[in-house]
């Protein structure tokens, strides 16, 4: 996203920053069961094979045993956004496949160009769990207005 102005640039980061804690805020109350995963895989699924459970880091820094959790389900330690905090980097067993929306992702489903708005946009599965970033969502094979999360 190229911000003509430095206000209209922090309007954005101040919006996407307040809906970020709300979301976060939301899913701690909720018990975090928005951050379900795949089911485990069974003789009866193997396609469920590669299993998915997001792993949070609860303050500034990973304690051990939330580093020994993120290793144990194939992720690894980062810092992440504006405050450099450590997060949990997990890649999605779906990430890379194409989607309309993102309810056919376990991530979002993001513009894999540079569609306006509103237009017809092919969309991929995120990749890894991360939110930070600028990108475009796909609803509905549609792009819709890009943000910026920091």
């Amino acid at each position: 996203m190229d911000c003509k102005t430095a206000d209209l640039c922090n309007l954005l980061k101040g919006s996407a920053m307040k809906f970020v804690a709300a979301f976060l805020a939301a899913s701690l109350l909720a018990g975090c069961a928005c951050f379900g995963g795949q089911p485990a895989a069974t003789a009866d699924a193997p396609e469920a094979a590669t299993a998915y459970a997001h792993i949070d880091v609860e303050g500034e820094v990973a304690t051990p045993a939330e580093r020994a959790a993120c290793e144990a389900a194939g992720g690894e330690i980062s810092r992440q956004g504006l405050l450099g905090w450590e997060h949990c980097v997990q890649t999605y067993p779906d990430g890379g496949e194409a989607c309309r929306n993102s309810s056919d992702c376990l991530g979002t489903c993001r513009s894999d160009g540079e569609a306006q708005p509103g237009e017809e946009s092919a969309g991929t599965c995120q990749v890894i769990d991360v939110p930070f970033g600028c990108y475009s969502v796909v609803e509905d094979g549609k792009a819709q207005p890009a943000l910026c999360v920091d």
